[in-house]
């Protein structure tokens, strides 16, 4: 996936907790709480984007149709004095993040 479809995707889950308090953030109320796959917190309606427990970040998955968390590849990143970074924690096991 090449970065300029990555980006808008990016943009778009990081809209979705602007302006909320670090360490919080709301589902999309059309999509389920959680994603089935990792566990972890949708952040759009196709769970598509994620949010890592306990860290300020937002995960893409680089292959959404991926039904195995252990073939599932994620790009996490958080903000950082207002440049995008990289998550700085990882996934729980299984799970490659930023890998390729």
């Amino acid at each position: 996936m090449d970065s300029f479809s990555f980006l808008p995707r990016l943009l778009a889950a990081a809209a979705l907790t602007a302006g909320m308090l670090p360490g919080t953030a709301l589902a999309d109320p059309a999509g389920p709480a959680a994603d089935p796959i990792t566990g972890y917190q949708c952040l759009s309606a196709s769970c598509t984007s994620i949010r890592l427990p306990n860290a300020n970040c937002i995960c893409v998955k680089q292959n959404p149709g991926e039904m195995d968390v252990r073939h599932l590849l994620l790009k996490c990143y958080t903000g950082h004095i207002g440049h995008w970074t990289r998550c700085p924690v990882r996934p729980r096991y299984g799970i490659m993040a930023n890998d390729r």
